[in-house]
């Protein structure tokens, strides 16, 4: 009687510690989950707060208001386009009809800063625009204009040609600046008709 008391005192205590493992390992299981759940969470929301900087807000938000108003994309590529175009003549606008040093400096800043963005962009960005909006883009048919007319670049990549092109122009008006301060060094007066070169 003793030792079946004893018996079953050792199969309790052996069944409560199996128990007890079983809820110390099911505790830690749920524990482990919690804390990969946790962990999911958090690295959820740290996307979401990377995904939602001010950039993607004000991009999203003008995406969303020009797909309410109606704009093809065709449009958005003609708009991109007509700005390129529009920047390009206002360049060679004040390039020409300018002589104002101040107004040269800040063309030349704009130079280097559209220069620095096709180094970043690997391509000049409005031309990237038009790519993605009308399927072509300025540079490829200035390309096929320059290639109909026999005047071919060795180098098919438009990324080197941008760059060129923008160093070209760069080069030109830092010349201009050079050249008026020169004049206004040794006194020489430009004839300035009609405040032509205001």
């Amino acid at each position: 009687m003793k030792k079946e008391n004893k018996i079953n005192k050792e199969n309790k205590i052996n069944k409560e510690n199996k128990i007890n493992k079983e809820n110390k390992i099911n505790k830690i299981n749920k524990e482990n989950k919690i804390n990969k759940e946790n962990k999911t969470r958090q690295k959820k929301v740290k996307k979401m707060k990377e995904d939602e900087n001010i950039i993607r807000i004000v991009s999203n938000t003008i995406l969303n208001s020009i797909k309410k108003v109606g704009l093809t994309n065709a449009v958005l590529g003609i708009i991109y386009t007509n700005a390129h175009y529009m920047l390009i003549f206002l360049v060679a606008f004040i390039f020409s009809f300018n002589s104002n040093i101040n107004h040269l400096c800040v063309l030349l800043i704009i130079i280097t800063l559209d220069a620095f963005s096709i180094v970043v962009f690997h391509g000049c960005p409005l031309t990237h625009l038009e790519q993605k909006y009308l399927h072509e883009n300025s540079c490829e048919m200035r390309s096929n204009a320059f290639k109909n007319a026999k005047i071919v670049y060795k180098c098919d990549h438009e990324y080197e040609k941008q760059i060129e092109l923008l160093i070209n122009v760069w080069m030109l008006i830092a010349t201009k600046c050079l050249l008026l301060i020169c004049f206004n060094t040794i006194n020489c007066k430009l004839n300035n008709y009609n405040n032509t070169y205001a």
